[in-house]
Parts: structure tokens; sequence; C-alpha cells
């Protein structure tokens, strides 16, 4: 049976893994750190076996090109594909026939099956997370939060401009109208977006103004453990949102919400500069507050201007790729890993590398689902050529006779790469039940934060006593 039989014969309902099924512990089995497919490439070792090459040669050139971007491994090399067979083998998923077939063992077949079917279900509901509609429910939820907790503390503590700042944040829900009505409903797409930067450049003039009247004339901060609070959750929140708008306007194309994420981008700076002029206030320091305030108005500026002109230069089709935002990491990092990567083992003209990186996608998408591209359904030549023009324009690639080769800059950055490759490795390799450092490290920052709440009077006493 094909993998276009096993998607026509798919469904939710009967597919759907729980943790206690029988088919997630052989998951587990098989993939022992977060008991996903989509975190190696074995599984792509045993669909190739699934789909008929059968010697090792072929499955060492079929993989080469391959490109998942849900995994830190930069390439596919001939040793890995060594290594999958010695497991495979060890393991009972493959059987070596008389004339060297490899072929898969009916546990083989059932877990390429399981994990297959698991790829579709993830890929479903990560395709409604990364949803407009997702989107936009989780901003109104967080605004309604933070304008919540700003309000009450600005009761409690008597702060009129805490109570403001809570007040303005519920203004912002204005955004998500504009967005839905302009962007979604009427399809004025690039209309919405400058209405969205519009407002942002008008919070940059209020902080410019308000900046300079406190220069003029400053007012003394009263520092409260609050404060740092709802500060710290506002840049976990915001860090959030700026993730989910970029990625989901990446993903849909939505130019609004590529715009709105340069908002929430706006908000954290402010945050954290509020954090570092609370800090200064501590020592009756408080005209860096002001300073602060400017700093960011300006670079909001920058930013605001760069994508008006942009929207206004081009009348035609807008070329997304231009406004740059927080999502194309994910994607960059592991283009550029592939790109250098590719690069590095082999002599590659332009049109070679784009060829292989289209086969290797195909391959991705047919078996890993959403998360071969991330669910960013444009990734595909076009992309990756205009980030190799980059690459090369950046000096980490250069060509000559037509063939590419790697700088000695492009050359450290591979090594980068591979060094956090084999460090996500290594850390996938289960070794019983363990407490990591990132475990440990979010239980500190809860019990921190729970500390914090406990024993704000006295803190605020402390800090009032400089």
């Amino acid at each position: 049976m094909s993998f276009k039989e096993l998607k026509t014969n798919y469904s939710r309902k009967k597919q759907g893994i729980s943790h206690r099924s029988k088919e997630y512990k052989l998951m587990s089995k098989y993939y022992p750190a977060r008991h996903e497919p989509h975190d190696n490439f074995l599984y792509a070792f045993l669909c190739f076996i699934y789909e008929g090459n059968n010697e090792i040669g072929l499955l060492k050139k079929k993989m080469r090109p391959l490109f998942i971007a849900a995994t830190s491994q930069v390439l596919v090399t001939d040793e890995d594909v060594e290594e999958y067979f010695l497991l495979a083998k060890k393991e009972k998923l493959i059987s070596i026939s008389i004339d060297g077939k490899i072929e898969l063992t009916e546990e083989g077949e059932d877990l390429v099956k399981i994990s297959y079917y698991h790829n579709l279900y993830t890929s479903h509901y990560m395709r409604i997370f990364f949803s407009e509609k997702t989107v936009m429910l989780a901003t109104a939820l967080f605004l309604i939060i933070l304008s919540i907790m700003k309000i009450i503390t600005g009761l409690q503590l008597g702060s009129q401009a805490m109570l403001t700042e809570g007040f303005e944040n519920l203004t912002d829900l204005i955004k998500i109208g504009i967005i839905v009505l302009f962007s979604f409903k009427l399809k004025k797409d690039r209309l919405a977006s400058v209405i969205i930067i519009g407002m942002m450049l008008f919070t940059g003039v209020s902080l410019i103004w308000s900046g300079i009247e406190s220069l003029l004339d400053p007012n003394p901060i009263i520092p409260t453990i609050q404060a740092y609070i709802i500060g710290i959750v506002s840049i976990v929140l915001n860090f959030g949102l700026l993730f989910l708008k970029s990625m989901v306007g990446r993903i849909s194309g939505n130019l609004s919400l590529l715009s709105d994420s340069k908002d929430a981008s706006l908000n954290i700076r402010i945050s954290v500069g509020v954090l570092i002029g609370l800090t200064f206030a501590i020592f009756n320091i408080y005209f860096v507050d002001a300073l602060i305030g400017i700093v960011v108005a300006i670079l909001v500026f920058i930013d605001g201007i760069t994508i008006l002109r942009e929207l206004f230069a081009k009348q035609g089709d807008f070329d997304l790729s231009s406004i740059k935002v927080y999502a194309d990491n994910l994607y960059n990092t592991r283009l550029t890993a592939y790109i250098i990567g590719s690069i590095r083992r082999e002599d590659l003209t332009i049109e070679k590398l784009l060829s292989n990186f289209e086969k290797g996608l195909a391959a991705g998408r047919l078996y890993y689902e959403g998360f071969a591209d991330f669910f960013y359904s444009d990734l595909g030549i076009k992309v990756a050529k205009k980030h190799l023009n980059r690459l090369l324009k950046g000096d980490f690639i250069e060509k000559r006779d037509e063939t590419l080769y790697l700088t000695q800059k492009g050359l450290k950055v591979f090594y980068k790469a591979k060094e956090k490759e084999f460090g996500q490795r290594a850390q996938n390799i289960a070794q019983g039940r363990s407490i990591t450092p990132k475990i440990i490290s979010c239980i500190l920052f809860v019990l921190g934060f729970i500390l914090l709440i406990i024993f704000a009077p006295q803190i605020n006493m402390w800090l009032s006593s400089f």
C-alpha cells in the first residue's frame, strides 16, 4: 500500500493515538526521546525501504538531499544511514534476504504506518494551532489578561500610570477588529497592515512625547515587585504572540499579521525598558526610564517607516518575504544549515543545489507532512534561492567557475550547526527517566515567581528603603 493509499484510508477518529495505546508504546520504543517520528531520520530510512528502496547504496543516495524543518540535524550523511541500518537490524525492524536485499519486518512496516498516521494526525492539529482564528483568539485573551492584571495592580497600589496602561491594553483589541474586518472579511490586507503600522507609529510619537516631558520634568518612580511581575508576564505573553503571529503570518501569507507581529515586538521592547527604568529608580535615578522610552520609539519609527515605504513603493503583488519577522529565524536557520552543509559535502552548482533541495523537501513532505516545511506551504526553490543569494552576499559562500564553495565564515557556521546537532542528538538518546536542566530551570522559575508574590509587601518595603 503506497503512502497515497495510506492517506486515502486515513481517519482521525480511527488513527488518533492515545498515550496508553500499543501504537504509542511502539513509537516510544523506537523513538525514545520524545516519542515522535519527526525528531529523527530513522523513520525516513524505514519509509524509503517501505517504498521499495532495498539496497544500502540506493538508500544513501535517496536520503542525502532529504530536508526536514522540524529537526536540528544539518544533513543525512552516509554514516547516518549506516547507523539507521544497524539500529533497524538490531531491533529487527528490517531483515536481509539471501541476495542482500533489505526488507521491512512486520513490526517495521507497522511502525512506518503508525508513524505516518501520527504525522497526519499531529499535523492536522498543528495547522489548527497555527491558524488565523487561533492567533486572533490568543491575542484577545492575552490582552484581556494583561489589562486585568494592570488595572487590579493599579487600584491596589493607587498607581494612575498602571491603570492608564491597563486601559490602553484594552484599546489594543481594536487592532484585532481591524484585522478581522479589513483583512479576513474585506480581503484588504494591505489597508489593514497600513492602519496597524500607523497605530504603531502613533504609539512611537506618544513614547517620544512622554519621554521628553519626563526628561524636562522628571517624576519619582516608585518601584514595586508587582510592577516587575507584570513586566515579566508582559514579556512572556508578548513573546508568545510574537512567535505565533509571525508564524501564522508567514504560513498563511497574511500581511496584516506580519505587521501586527511587529507590534508584539514593540510591546516586548517597552516592557524591557520599563523593567530597566524600575531598576534604576531603586537608586533614585529616574531619567533612564525616559531615555529608554525615546530609544524604543526611534526603533519603532525605523521599523514602521521601512515597512510603509515597501508597502507604498510596490503597487503590484507585495513581496511578503521583504518583511522580516521572528519566525524567519526558524526557516533561515534550517536553510542555512542545509545549504552550507550541502556545499561542504560535495561540489555543487546553484542549479544542482536547488534541485537537491526540491527533491529533499518533496520527500520530506510525503513522509513528515507539515513537519517537513513546518507548515509553510510557500517554502520552495524561490525561498531557498533568495536565502542562497543572501549567503553569497554575506560572504558565507563564494562561487568559482559556477561551483559553490564555503568561505572561512561559512565553515564556522557549519561547525556551529553541527555542534548544535550533536548536542540535540545526544539529548535525544534516552537513558531512563531523568530530570533535565530545562525542567530544573522551569521549576526554579515557578518557585521564585510564587515566592515573589507571597513576599511582595516585604520586598516593596525593602525597595522603598533605598
